[in-house]
């Protein structure tokens, strides 16, 4: 009984499990469901389409925080996300058992997507509750790893297991049901461990603060707004990773797609193991180097590299789709663009660290906003990228099946010039000696 005490204070017994919570059904619902909807003969444009359409929760998750603060505890909102994660699971699952319709599967990851963005409100806040400041500086690499795991298992280990099952003789849907009620039990588990050992930290009722909320919340986005450098701010949380939103939606099917049609020719198997496995442990290798470079030279020294780090890379698309080469190399380009993405990607969370550390009072509000911006911009411009690349595949038929990436890719290029744009613009207003290590 002390032992569990013990892990329950200090938070080792329950944050890792939370933050594997908060990031497996974030990776079945973002990653996951493209392979399966290519896979399953859903088109470019409908699987970008729909799949950021399933994005939406987590863009919008702002709209219903104050719920979760005027109703009930974190820790019971938190319990029942997760509850209602594994059951959404489990769903997807029977929709898979019974051969539903494309629909029933897009209402489920919807269902998933909505639960899933719940639980990051209640479990982000329940962190702050029930640990002490000093707990919670010591887990905060507890909760980064385990969130960064949940990535690895889902877009790689449920990828990888769908592609097993594949090969060793199982149907495409039943491969797929298999990984999803992995993934309900998985859910299940963490929710009977969590139950056990996170502690009941909210026990004062507070009306008061609850009836003020709405209204701070109207002034957090006013305040916002009349900032120096606000619409500045906003132009680059929402174009930074303009032509990256447009190409990490199509890069799962470029890959899946045979070799006579543009594609790659990758098994789920294959593309589960490069991109869902040694592409994400590349994107943390290059976020760790971005965070290594600020602390060294300050952000401002660093924010062009990271946006030549982010763009530059978009190139190696550009020769696979003409070349055409063998998985090991085709592991290489993917490995290096995705550690570029990593290194380029930390300087959107750099720019809204801070930005929001001078927001005084409003700070948490303010990096709410803003991510909210950023996931927004994400979802809007890749819901549109599977129109765009088939638009380039109507364009080229003349040339052959292969000018549809071929063109993408090209355009993918061109897209970076909003992401320089947007950092030149804010450039000026950022504090360039952020992040370095004072002497």
């Amino acid at each position: 009984m002390d032992l569990r005490r013990e892990l329950s204070v200090s938070g080792w017994g329950w944050v890792p499990g939370v933050y594997f919570a908060e990031g497996l059904p974030f990776a079945v619902a973002t990653c996951v469901s493209m392979v399966m909807f290519t896979r399953l003969g859903m088109s470019n444009s409908a699987m970008a389409f729909w799949t950021g359409i399933i994005g939406l929760p987590w863009s919008l998750k702002f709209l219903w925080a104050p719920l979760l603060d005027a109703r009930g505890t974190k820790r019971g909102w938190m319990l029942g996300a997760q509850l209602a994660i594994a059951l959404s699971f489990a769903s997807i699952a029977l929709v898979f058992r019974s051969g539903g319709a494309d629909g029933w599967l897009i209402a489920c990851f919807l269902l998933t997507a909505f639960c899933s963005a719940t639980h990051d409100i209640a479990a982000d806040g329940y962190y702050m509750i029930a640990l002490t400041p000093h707990a919670q500086a010591v887990c905060s690499g507890l909760r980064n790893i385990f969130y960064k795991c949940a990535m690895l298992a889902g877009q790689g280990g449920l990828v990888m297991l769908a592609g097993f099952l594949q090969r060793t003789g199982a149907a495409e849907r039943s491969a797929w049901m298999w990984a999803m009620v992995s993934a309900s039990a998985a859910m299940l588990i963490l929710f009977g461990w969590h139950l056990f050992f996170t502690p009941a930290a909210e026990r004062v009722e507070r009306p008061a603060e609850r009836t003020r909320n709405p209204v701070r919340f109207a002034e957090s986005f006013r305040v916002f707004f009349l900032r120096d450098g606000a619409w500045s701010a906003v132009l680059f949380l929402f174009f930074y990773r303009f032509a990256e939103a447009q190409l990490g939606k199509m890069t799962v099917p470029f890959l899946l797609a045979p070799r006579e049609a543009g594609g790659l020719g990758l098994s789920v198997e294959q593309q589960g193991m490069i991109y869902g496995t040694v592409g994400t442990c590349c994107f943390l290798a290059g976020g760790f180097c971005a965070g290594m470079a600020v602390s060294r030279f300050g952000f401002g020294r660093c924010l062009w590299m990271m946006a030549l780090a982010l763009n530059a890379p978009d190139l190696l698309y550009v020769w696979l789709s003409w070349s055409h080469p063998g998985v090991a190399l085709a592991g290489v380009c993917i490995a290096l663009e995705q550690f570029g993405y990593g290194l380029g990607y930390m300087a959107h969370i750099l720019f809204m660290v801070q930005f929001a550390n001078r927001s005084g009072e409003y700070k948490t509000s303010h990096f709410a906003f803003m991510t909210g911006i950023t996931i927004l911009g994400m979802t809007l411009v890749g819901m549109v990228s599977g129109t765009i690349q088939e638009l380039f595949a109507r364009i080229g038929a003349a040339y052959g099946t292969e000018a549809g990436y071929r063109g993408f890719f090209l355009w993918i290029c061109l897209c970076t010039i909003p992401s320089f744009l947007t950092v030149r613009l804010v450039r000026s207003s950022i504090d360039s000696r952020f992040g370095k290590k004072e002497e």
